[in-house]
């Protein structure tokens, strides 16, 4: 959002005093949209809506996946949602149910151009992400490509490993109930209309 000087908010403040009470904040959101700044559009979601050229490898409904255009190594690829969520935890069902069987195909295929893959999922600024857009980077491995995926771990203790296994098991969301429907029993379900019938005036 663009910054308003001293000046202009004491005047923002002091017209806004001047109108009805209930008029007050329907009129202080429409000037100060005013002064937001545009959003820059999403890059992955230009590419879903064909605004950037791409070198498309996979599309469907949900999905598209692209050749990155300054991959790390030969056969770099990209898969990522059309619809713009920023994580996995975003996913609706369909999405869920496609994803794996994508994953796969994508990973049998990119893993040809090495001698083994990593595959990405990036979520965060500390993570690396750059767009808070889902995506999955498929990336092939080969001999002394310069690429660094690692970290160094820190050791533990049972405890402590119990208390976070706790927060972990806690913090899973719960699957909603399913709704099982029973089949509708047509004889009776004719014997009640018929009562019903014979008790109408």
């Amino acid at each position: 959002m663009s910054k308003l000087t001293k000046e202009q908010l004491a005047e923002v403040q002091e017209y806004i005093q001047s109108l009805p009470e209930e008029e007050r904040e329907p009129k202080l959101k429409e000037i100060m949209t005013q002064f937001e700044e545009q959003t820059p559009q999403c890059p992955f979601c230009l590419m879903s809506e064909g605004k950037i050229q791409t070198t498309r490898v996979y599309e469907d409904e949900s999905f598209l996946a692209v050749l990155e255009i300054n991959p790390v190594n030969k056969g770099h690829t990209i898969l990522f949602t059309k619809r713009h969520i920023k994580s996995f935890g975003d996913f609706n069902d369909l999405e869920i149910e496609n994803i794996g069987k994508i994953m796969k195909k994508l990973s049998v295929s990119v893993s040809k151009f090495g001698e083994g893959i990593n595959i990405i999922d990036s979520e965060g600024k500390l993570s690396g992400q750059r767009f808070e857009h889902f995506t999955i980077n498929f990336i092939p491995r080969i001999k002394d490509d310069n690429v660094k995926i690692g970290w160094q771990g820190k050791p533990s203790n049972e405890e402590e490993l119990n208390k976070v296994r706790e927060l972990i098991i806690e913090g899973i969301p719960k699957d909603k109930p399913k709704v099982v429907s029973t089949p509708i029993d047509e004889e009776k379900l004719k014997r009640e209309f018929s009562k019903f019938k014979k008790n109408l005036p």
